[in-house]
């Protein structure tokens, strides 16, 4: 009763912070599952109401924004999490404010790239398509810096509710706006409203912060330090991976890169979590762990992948395994293909969540510079494999090629955590097993 009521209520900053951590594993598993539910859900409904053509011209519009996002990413939140002056208000007023810049700056540039890259792609449409969503830069750059506090914290409750919130809002336009609009722009125009409600959700759920304009030169300094090796890792990070979506835009057609997309919707079901665990879980407990012994840094670790990749081993056999009986129970035979394109990716997925507790956990102790060489060797490797590949086979060719080079990428990270005793090779032999005889398995099912 006790771990219900505080699982509800939240905890206080003098719990445990094994007590912190498991709460929070709680509510981002929950939100996780309602979550991708909802977007499962939405995501049937809307390819009832809309072509192909729609989701891929969306999704190729996506990878654009998520590009501008990422390659002007500083690692503002990883810094609010790991400094100790993190909870300060000069320093998080000058975060925030770096923040609205940002979002400003992305907009200008957003809307200015749009006209030539509905040349490149010769898809007029994309012109004011991009311009329009350029705005949601802008609107996101205003969220509240209490979303990364909370997470510094470990208060993952109140940062799901606010992310729960503003993804129903979305659907729940997403849908209206489809129904009676029938087009891209019914994705465009639900996208920004919904990002506006939820900057205003978080600003009225999120513990108060007097925001304000500031730059306080002691926290910029320190800011942009730890920033500007986030800066190139995340350009590593984007060109890896939905950098590669840009290149896979380019090689096919509108209606096939909107069926790679339904695939690539729920093959991130599992590696998401992987992700988020690793990610919003990981970074602030290793941190934290590192912060007060960082001898500790290895059991915190090994107790965390652990736990993920035992529920993303789950998750990743599921998928493989229904694929084809999945895509073709719920989805017309325009989208069948993706039934093919689900197993690979699921696959090449799978290997990804291996490294990924490590690169957040060299990232947690400070380790910015390595982070960046090892998400530049892995992007290179991805782009290596998957233009082989779709150049053997085709896209399944391109998706497995991303896959092998996933694993080949597992090996240069494991060097990496050998060197800062991170290392738990047992554990991931373990689990890539496990996935290649799942994967076999779901081809075996796949023929029949």
């Amino acid at each position: 009763m006790a771990f219900l009521k505080s699982l509800v209520l939240g905890q206080d900053a003098t719990s445990s912070l094994r007590s912190r951590a498991v709460h929070s594993g709680v509510w981002i598993g929950a939100g996780f599952g309602i979550q991708k539910v909802l977007q499962l859900g939405s995501n049937l409904v809307l390819t009832r109401l809309l072509f192909p053509e729609a989701f891929g011209l969306m999704a190729l519009a996506t990878v654009f924004l998520v590009g501008l996002a990422m390659f002007s990413d500083i690692g503002l939140k990883p810094a609010v999490i790991r400094d100790p002056r993190g909870d300060s208000s000069e320093f998080l007023n000058t975060a925030w404010t770096i923040q609205v810049a940002r979002g400003m700056l992305l907009c200008v540039i957003g809307a200015a790239i749009a006209y030539p890259l509905s040349l490149i792609y010769e898809q007029p449409i994309l012109f004011p398509l991009l311009a329009l969503l350029s705005t949601t830069a802008a609107i996101t750059g205003f969220m509240s810096i209490g979303m990364a506090t909370a997470e510094r914290r470990l208060d993952f409750r109140i940062i799901t509710l606010v992310q729960l919130a503003g993804q129903l809002v979305s659907i729940i336009l997403l849908v209206a706006l489809a129904y009676f609009w029938r087009s891209v722009w019914a994705l465009a125009v639900a996208n920004v409203i919904s990002s506006a409600v939820t900057v205003a959700i978080g600003y009225a759920v999120l513990p108060p912060h007097r925001h304000r304009l500031a730059l306080d030169r002691d926290s910029a300094k320190s800011l942009i330090h730890f920033g500007r090796w986030i800066l190139f890792s995340t350009l590593a990070t984007y060109l890896g991976g939905e950098g590669l979506k840009a290149i896979q835009g380019g090689l096919l057609s509108p209606a096939e890169f909107g069926v790679l997309a339904i695939a690539y919707t729920i093959a991130a079901i599992p590696n998401d979590l992987a992700l988020r665990l690793s990610g919003s879980l990981g970074l602030p407990v290793l941190a934290e762990a590192h912060r007060n012994n960082p001898r500790n840094a290895y059991t915190s670790l090994h107790a965390l992948r652990l736990r993920t990749l035992a529920v993303s081993l789950f998750l990743f056999a599921a998928v493989m395994i229904s694929a084809e009986p999945l895509i073709r129970l719920l989805y017309d035979p325009r989208y069948h293909a993706a039934g093919s394109y689900l197993i690979a990716l699921s696959l090449a997925n799978a290997a990804a969540a291996v490294g990924q507790g490590y690169t957040g956990a060299i990232l947690a102790i400070g380790k910015a510079s390595s982070y960046f060489y090892l998400m530049t060797a892995l992007a290179l490797l991805r782009i290596f494999g998957m233009i082989l590949g779709f150049e053997v086979q085709g896209v399944v060719g391109m998706l497995y090629g991303i896959g092998a080079a996933n694993v080949v990428g597992v090996t240069i990270i494991w060097i990496a955590a050998r060197k800062v005793s991170l290392l738990d090779a047992k554990l991931d032999l373990f689990f890539l097993a496990a996935t290649f005889f799942f994967w076999f398995s779901a081809l075996i099912i796949s023929e029949v």
